[in-house]
C-alpha cells in the first residue's frame, strides 16, 4: 500500500512531537538535579516515568502516527505540569499554551533557571564581599596615606 503525503506529514509531526518530549524530559531532569530533596524525588520519578513512555510512544511513531503524537504531547504537558508544580513559579505557568505550541522544554527550561537565580545570586553576592574585603584598605592604611598626602602639600607648599 502506497503512502501518502497525508501519512507522511503525520508520521513527520509524530516524529517532532515525541522529539519535544524528549527534550522536555531532558530538562525535567536538569530541574531535578537543582531542587532540594523532597521535589527533587518526585520530579525524578515523574521524568523517569514519562521517559519509559516516550520510548514507547518512538517505537509505534511509525505505525500509529496520530495515536503517537496525542501520546507525546500529553508526556509533554504532564512534565510541564510536573515543572509548574515544583519549580519556582509558585504553581503558576509560565506559558498556558507552550505543551500544545510544542514549546514545552522551553518552559521546563525557565523554571530551572528561575530555581538556580537564588543560588547564583549567593555565590555572586559572596565574592563581591570578599572582593570588597581585600581591596578597601584598612584605618592604618587610609591614615597613612593621608599623612603622606599632607606631607607631600607641605613640601610643595614651601
Amino acid at each position: 500500500m502506497p503512502k501518502t503525503a497525508i501519512d507522511r506529514d503525520a508520521r513527520r509531526d509524530a516524529k517532532r512531537a515525541v522529539k519535544d518530549a524528549e527534550r522536555a524530559a531532558k530538562q525535567a531532569r536538569k530541574l531535578a538535579s537543582s531542587l532540594p530533596e523532597p521535589a527533587k524525588s518526585r520530579v525524578t520519578a515523574a521524568a523517569s516515568a514519562e521517559k519509559r513512555r516516550i520510548v514507547i510512544v518512538k517505537r509505534e511513531a511509525d505505525r500509529v502516527p496520530y495515536a503517537a503524537r496525542r501520546a507525546a504531547k500529553r508526556s509533554s504537558a504532564r512534565l510541564e505540569r510536573v515543572a509548574v508544580r515544583y519549580g519556582s513559579a509558585g504553581g503558576r505557568a509560565s506559558s498556558s499554551d507552550a505543551s500544545r505550541k510544542g514549546r514545552s522544554a522551553k518552559s521546563i527550561e525557565r523554571q530551572r533557571k528561575q530555581v538556580e537565580q537564588p543560588s547564583k545570586m549567593a555565590i555572586v553576592s559572596g565574592f563581591r564581599t570578599l572582593f570588597t574585603a581585600i581591596t578597601t584598605p584598612t584605618d592604618q592604611e587610609r591614615a597613612r596615606k593621608t599623612a603622606k598626602e599632607r606631607l607631600r602639600r607641605m613640601e610643595r607648599g614651601s
